[in-house]
Protein backbone atom coordinates (compact mmCIF):
# COMPACT_ATOMS: atom_id res chain seq x y z
CA UNK A 1 0.00 0.00 0.00
CA UNK A 2 2.72 2.43 0.79
CA UNK A 3 4.35 1.90 -2.58
CA UNK A 4 1.05 2.53 -4.38
CA UNK A 5 0.33 6.00 -2.88
CA UNK A 6 3.72 7.58 -3.46
CA UNK A 7 3.44 7.73 -7.24
CA UNK A 8 -0.05 9.19 -6.92
CA UNK A 9 1.03 11.87 -4.51
CA UNK A 10 3.96 12.80 -6.75
CA UNK A 11 1.71 13.07 -9.76
CA UNK A 12 -0.75 15.31 -7.89
CA UNK A 13 2.03 17.68 -6.85
CA UNK A 14 3.29 17.93 -10.45
CA UNK A 15 -0.21 18.73 -11.74
CA UNK A 16 -0.70 21.37 -9.07
CA UNK A 17 2.58 23.02 -9.90
CA UNK A 18 1.80 22.99 -13.62
CA UNK A 19 -1.60 24.57 -13.03
CA UNK A 20 -0.07 27.31 -10.91
CA UNK A 21 2.53 28.17 -13.51
CA UNK A 22 -0.02 28.37 -16.28
CA UNK A 23 -2.24 30.64 -14.26
CA UNK A 24 0.65 32.91 -13.42
CA UNK A 25 1.78 33.12 -17.06
CA UNK A 26 -1.74 33.81 -18.19
CA UNK A 27 -2.09 36.56 -15.60
CA UNK A 28 1.18 38.12 -16.66
CA UNK A 29 0.11 38.05 -20.28
CA UNK A 30 -3.20 39.68 -19.43
CA UNK A 31 -1.47 42.38 -17.42
CA UNK A 32 1.03 43.09 -20.17
CA UNK A 33 -1.50 43.66 -22.96
CA UNK A 34 -3.43 46.51 -21.24
CA UNK A 35 -0.13 48.17 -20.55
CA UNK A 36 0.72 48.11 -24.25
CA UNK A 37 -2.73 49.49 -25.13
CA UNK A 38 -2.36 52.30 -22.63
CA UNK A 39 1.01 53.21 -24.11
CA UNK A 40 -0.48 53.24 -27.60
CA UNK A 41 -3.34 55.47 -26.45
CA UNK A 42 -0.92 57.78 -24.69
CA UNK A 43 1.23 58.09 -27.82
CA UNK A 44 -1.83 58.72 -29.96
CA UNK A 45 -3.11 61.42 -27.61
CA UNK A 46 0.28 63.08 -27.50
CA UNK A 47 0.51 62.97 -31.28
CA UNK A 48 -2.97 64.54 -31.64
CA UNK A 49 -2.09 67.20 -29.11
CA UNK A 50 1.15 68.06 -30.90
CA UNK A 51 -0.64 68.19 -34.24
CA UNK A 52 -3.32 70.53 -32.90
CA UNK A 53 -0.74 72.75 -31.26
CA UNK A 54 1.25 72.93 -34.50
CA UNK A 55 -1.75 73.67 -36.75
CA UNK A 56 -3.40 76.27 -34.53
CA UNK A 57 -0.65 78.95 -34.68
CA UNK A 58 -0.36 78.49 -38.46
CA UNK A 59 -4.08 78.99 -38.91
CA UNK A 60 -4.04 82.07 -36.70
CA UNK A 61 -1.00 83.46 -38.48
CA UNK A 62 -2.57 82.93 -41.88
CA UNK A 63 -5.74 84.65 -40.80
CA UNK A 64 -3.83 87.63 -39.47
CA UNK A 65 -1.76 87.90 -42.62
CA UNK A 66 -4.81 87.73 -44.89
CA UNK A 67 -6.50 90.50 -42.93
CA UNK A 68 -3.57 92.85 -42.53
CA UNK A 69 -2.49 92.98 -46.17
CA UNK A 70 -5.75 94.36 -47.63
CA UNK A 71 -5.99 96.78 -44.73
CA UNK A 72 -2.53 98.09 -45.50
CA UNK A 73 -3.39 98.52 -49.20
CA UNK A 74 -6.64 100.29 -48.41
CA UNK A 75 -4.91 102.64 -46.01
CA UNK A 76 -2.20 103.36 -48.58
CA UNK A 77 -4.76 103.98 -51.35
CA UNK A 78 -6.83 106.19 -49.07
CA UNK A 79 -3.73 108.14 -48.10
CA UNK A 80 -2.73 108.67 -51.75
CA UNK A 81 -6.24 109.77 -52.76
CA UNK A 82 -6.39 112.12 -49.82
CA UNK A 83 -3.04 113.64 -50.74
CA UNK A 84 -4.11 114.07 -54.37
CA UNK A 85 -7.40 115.71 -53.41
CA UNK A 86 -5.64 117.97 -50.94
CA UNK A 87 -3.13 118.97 -53.64
CA UNK A 88 -5.92 119.85 -56.08
CA UNK A 89 -7.84 121.82 -53.46
CA UNK A 90 -4.69 123.66 -52.43
CA UNK A 91 -3.94 124.59 -56.03
CA UNK A 92 -7.45 125.95 -56.55
CA UNK A 93 -7.56 127.76 -53.21
CA UNK A 94 -4.11 129.30 -53.75
CA UNK A 95 -5.58 132.12 -55.86
CA UNK A 96 -7.25 134.95 -53.91
CA UNK A 97 -10.72 136.10 -54.95
CA UNK A 98 -9.36 139.48 -56.04
CA UNK A 99 -6.11 140.75 -57.48
CA UNK A 100 -4.60 144.07 -58.54
CA UNK A 101 -3.82 144.09 -62.28
CA UNK A 102 -1.42 146.68 -63.63
CA UNK A 103 -0.91 147.81 -67.23
CA UNK A 104 0.37 150.82 -69.16
CA UNK A 105 -2.05 153.32 -70.66
CA UNK A 106 -0.87 156.56 -72.32
CA UNK A 107 2.59 156.01 -70.85
CA UNK A 108 1.27 155.69 -67.30
CA UNK A 109 0.85 152.66 -65.08
CA UNK A 110 -2.74 151.89 -64.22
CA UNK A 111 -3.84 149.54 -61.44
CA UNK A 112 -7.31 148.02 -61.27
CA UNK A 113 -8.91 145.40 -59.05
CA UNK A 114 -9.94 142.25 -60.89
CA UNK A 115 -12.15 139.38 -59.68
CA UNK A 116 -11.29 135.69 -60.05
CA UNK A 117 -13.62 133.87 -62.47
CA UNK A 118 -13.64 130.16 -63.35
CA UNK A 119 -14.69 128.48 -66.59
CA UNK A 120 -16.31 125.08 -66.03
CA UNK A 121 -16.52 124.80 -69.81
CA UNK A 122 -12.78 124.49 -70.52
CA UNK A 123 -11.32 124.21 -67.03
CA UNK A 124 -9.43 127.45 -66.41
CA UNK A 125 -9.58 130.52 -64.21
CA UNK A 126 -8.53 134.12 -64.74
CA UNK A 127 -8.92 137.55 -63.19
CA UNK A 128 -11.60 139.67 -64.85
CA UNK A 129 -11.69 143.48 -64.72
CA UNK A 130 -14.84 145.39 -63.83
CA UNK A 131 -17.33 145.65 -66.70
CA UNK A 132 -16.28 142.36 -68.36
CA UNK A 133 -18.29 139.14 -68.19
CA UNK A 134 -17.00 135.58 -68.74
CA UNK A 135 -19.35 133.23 -70.59
CA UNK A 136 -19.20 129.86 -72.38
CA UNK A 137 -19.57 130.18 -76.16
CA UNK A 138 -19.23 126.54 -77.30
CA UNK A 139 -17.65 123.31 -75.94
CA UNK A 140 -14.09 124.47 -76.63
CA UNK A 141 -14.47 128.22 -76.45
CA UNK A 142 -15.21 130.92 -73.85
CA UNK A 143 -15.66 134.65 -74.31
CA UNK A 144 -15.12 137.79 -72.28
CA UNK A 145 -17.77 140.40 -73.18
CA UNK A 146 -18.09 144.14 -72.65
CA UNK A 147 -20.32 146.24 -74.88
CA UNK A 148 -19.24 145.76 -78.51
CA UNK A 149 -15.92 144.21 -77.52
CA UNK A 150 -15.28 140.54 -76.99
CA UNK A 151 -12.37 138.21 -76.36
CA UNK A 152 -12.60 134.59 -77.51
CA UNK A 153 -10.41 132.17 -75.52
CA UNK A 154 -9.78 128.68 -76.81
CA UNK A 155 -7.43 126.35 -74.91
CA UNK A 156 -5.41 124.02 -77.14
CA UNK A 157 -4.73 120.32 -76.64
CA UNK A 158 -1.05 119.86 -77.50
CA UNK A 159 -0.35 116.35 -76.15
CA UNK A 160 1.43 114.06 -78.61
CA UNK A 161 2.00 116.70 -81.32
CA UNK A 162 3.69 120.02 -81.91
CA UNK A 163 1.42 123.04 -82.43
CA UNK A 164 2.35 125.60 -85.07
CA UNK A 165 1.08 128.68 -83.26
CA UNK A 166 2.21 131.05 -86.02
CA UNK A 167 0.27 129.18 -88.71
CA UNK A 168 -2.77 128.84 -86.48
CA UNK A 169 -2.86 132.56 -85.64
CA UNK A 170 -2.23 133.57 -89.27
CA UNK A 171 -5.09 131.42 -90.60
CA UNK A 172 -7.57 132.88 -88.13
CA UNK A 173 -6.41 136.46 -88.82
CA UNK A 174 -6.65 136.01 -92.60
CA UNK A 175 -10.20 134.68 -92.15
CA UNK A 176 -11.00 138.21 -90.94
CA UNK A 177 -8.92 139.99 -93.61
CA UNK A 178 -6.42 138.85 -96.23
CA UNK A 179 -4.36 141.91 -95.27
CA UNK A 180 -3.61 140.57 -91.78
CA UNK A 181 -0.17 141.62 -90.53
CA UNK A 182 2.13 139.85 -88.08
CA UNK A 183 3.17 141.97 -85.11
CA UNK A 184 6.34 141.93 -83.01
CA UNK A 185 5.62 139.88 -79.85
CA UNK A 186 8.33 141.85 -78.03
CA UNK A 187 5.65 144.51 -77.57
CA UNK A 188 3.46 142.08 -75.62
CA UNK A 189 3.59 141.69 -71.82
CA UNK A 190 6.43 139.60 -70.44
CA UNK A 191 4.56 136.29 -70.09
CA UNK A 192 3.27 136.51 -73.69
CA UNK A 193 6.58 137.32 -75.38
CA UNK A 194 7.36 134.83 -78.12
CA UNK A 195 3.69 134.36 -79.05
CA UNK A 196 2.46 134.51 -82.65
CA UNK A 197 0.50 137.77 -82.97
CA UNK A 198 -1.45 138.97 -86.00
CA UNK A 199 -3.66 142.03 -86.48
CA UNK A 200 -6.48 142.39 -89.01
CA UNK A 201 -9.13 145.04 -89.71
CA UNK A 202 -12.71 144.58 -90.82
CA UNK A 203 -15.19 147.46 -91.27
CA UNK A 204 -14.92 149.41 -88.01
CA UNK A 205 -13.43 146.56 -85.99
CA UNK A 206 -9.84 145.70 -85.07
CA UNK A 207 -9.03 142.02 -84.51
CA UNK A 208 -5.93 140.71 -82.75
CA UNK A 209 -5.18 136.99 -82.93
CA UNK A 210 -2.61 135.54 -80.53
CA UNK A 211 -1.40 131.94 -80.53
CA UNK A 212 0.77 131.10 -77.52
CA UNK A 213 2.01 128.27 -75.31
CA UNK A 214 2.23 130.56 -72.25
CA UNK A 215 0.75 130.92 -69.71
CA UNK A 216 -1.16 127.94 -71.18
CA UNK A 217 -1.45 126.66 -74.78
CA UNK A 218 -4.27 128.74 -76.27
CA UNK A 219 -5.58 130.76 -79.18
CA UNK A 220 -7.00 134.19 -78.30
CA UNK A 221 -9.03 136.43 -80.63
CA UNK A 222 -9.59 140.02 -79.45
CA UNK A 223 -12.17 142.11 -81.30
CA UNK A 224 -12.83 145.75 -80.41
CA UNK A 225 -14.21 148.81 -82.21
CA UNK A 226 -11.39 150.81 -83.81
CA UNK A 227 -12.15 153.86 -81.69
CA UNK A 228 -12.38 151.82 -78.46
CA UNK A 229 -9.28 149.68 -78.78
CA UNK A 230 -7.91 148.95 -75.31
CA UNK A 231 -5.42 146.15 -75.78
CA UNK A 232 -3.35 146.65 -72.60
CA UNK A 233 -6.04 145.82 -69.99
CA UNK A 234 -7.21 142.88 -72.08
CA UNK A 235 -3.72 141.41 -72.23
CA UNK A 236 -3.39 141.93 -68.46
CA UNK A 237 -6.41 139.66 -67.98
CA UNK A 238 -5.14 137.07 -70.49
CA UNK A 239 -1.86 136.82 -68.59
CA UNK A 240 -3.67 135.51 -65.50
CA UNK A 241 -5.18 132.41 -67.15
CA UNK A 242 -4.42 129.17 -65.32
CA UNK A 243 -5.76 125.65 -65.85
CA UNK A 244 -8.04 124.05 -63.27
CA UNK A 245 -9.77 120.66 -62.93
CA UNK A 246 -13.28 122.06 -63.25
CA UNK A 247 -13.97 121.12 -66.90
CA UNK A 248 -16.99 118.84 -67.38
CA UNK A 249 -16.79 117.32 -70.90
CA UNK A 250 -20.00 115.34 -70.46
CA UNK A 251 -22.00 118.46 -69.60
CA UNK A 252 -20.43 121.00 -71.95
CA UNK A 253 -23.27 121.12 -74.48
CA UNK A 254 -25.88 121.81 -71.82
CA UNK A 255 -24.00 124.77 -70.36
CA UNK A 256 -23.30 126.65 -73.60
CA UNK A 257 -24.97 129.97 -74.36
CA UNK A 258 -24.60 131.83 -77.66
CA UNK A 259 -22.51 134.97 -77.31
CA UNK A 260 -21.96 136.06 -80.91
Amino acid sequence: MQLTWKPLITAAIVIALASGCGTKETSEVKQTNPSNNDAGQTETAQSDTNTNQTETPQSDHTGQSGTSQPSSKNESSSSENGAANAGESKQQEARPSEMQLSYMADGKEVKETATLKTSDNQGFSLYVLKGWELDAEEPHSDVLLRGNSFIRIRLLQTEGNETDYAKLAEEHAQAVSSDAVRQDSANLPESLKGAAWYTAHSDNMTVHVIGTSKPVPMLVMIQTPKDQEELAPILAMIETIQKTNSAKPGEEAASISSSN
